[in-house]
């Protein structure tokens, strides 16, 4: 099958990533279901359409996500594809002094929220038979670099990691692949917003502050979210790729 014939869903697609991904996904997929934590409106002029659908929900709740896919099933038959965006680090404190309910809400965002997705994407989309499908998530560089204050985060992305290749040997013989894109610091539009309060918070300039975001890289320049569409196209539709996770860090990890 052709990516233009199946169905896909995103999540994360109110913000970051997971918005660009929206933009790049749309109209070219058969149906393209998104899901946020944001109304459309608020986020994309994209309008729905007979081939786009986006709910928003808090995926974070075992509930909203089984009622997310039974809807999808009902309405659409099938699904071909889940693309999960959905993380954050949220908070900053030292190991120490880090609150567990903060610590809770970390782990819940990044890592028991693709778990639950995950469960309810091979649950549905080894129905397809032989044709299988694809599992694709975004895992983080701090899974495997240190983020200061940042622990949790780590932690989690380093599970998913796991995950990834505990899913990818499960479902394999549904056919359905799973595999991981983690990338360095990517400049969205909320990062760049979010630098350009530190320069004025700060006075230091903006380039400056651009410079040490990417100077552990090998290759200095930014990494935009279109960066990634090329490998995202490819891991969505791969037929002989599972259990991988592709660092895009500008050869950050060389570094």
């Amino acid at each position: 099958m052709e990516l233009s014939e199946k169905v896909v869903l995103l999540t994360g697609a109110s913000g970051g990533i997971g918005k660009s991904l929206l933009e790049h996904l749309n109209g070219n997929v058969k149906i393209l279901i998104g899901s946020g934590r944001k109304n459309l409106q608020d986020f994309t002029r994209i309008k729905e359409s007979d081939k786009f659908n986006y709910m928003p929900m808090d995926l974070t709740s075992e509930d909203n996500i089984k009622f997310l896919f039974s809807y999808i099933i009902e309405e659409y038959g099938r699904l071909d594809i889940t693309i999960n965006t959905i993380g954050g680090s949220l908070f900053s404190h030292n190991i120490e002094d880090f609150p567990i309910e903060e610590y809770d809400k970390v782990m819940n965002t990044n890592l028991k929220t693709a778990f639950m997705l995950t469960k309810e994407s091979i649950k549905y989309i080894k129905r397809n038979g032989e044709v299988g499908g694809n599992i694709l998530h975004f895992v983080s560089s701090s899974a495997r670099d240190i983020s200061p204050g940042k622990a949790p985060y780590g932690i989690s992305k380093g599970g998913l990691e796991s995950l990834i290749r505990y899913a990818a040997f499960e479902a394999a013989k549904y056919n359905i692949k799973v595999n991981g894109i983690s990338p360095t610091y990517v400049f969205t539009e909320r990062h760049e917003f979010e630098i350009q309060l530190e320069s004025r918070k700060s006075g230091v300039p903006i380039g400056d502050i651009e410079k040490k975001k990417i100077e552990g890289q090998l290759l200095k320049r930014k990494l935009y979210p279109k960066d990634l569409f090329p490998l995202v196209d490819l891991l969505i539709n791969t037929e002989v790729i599972t259990g991988q996770i592709y660092d895009c860090t500008l050869g950050k990890t060389l570094g």
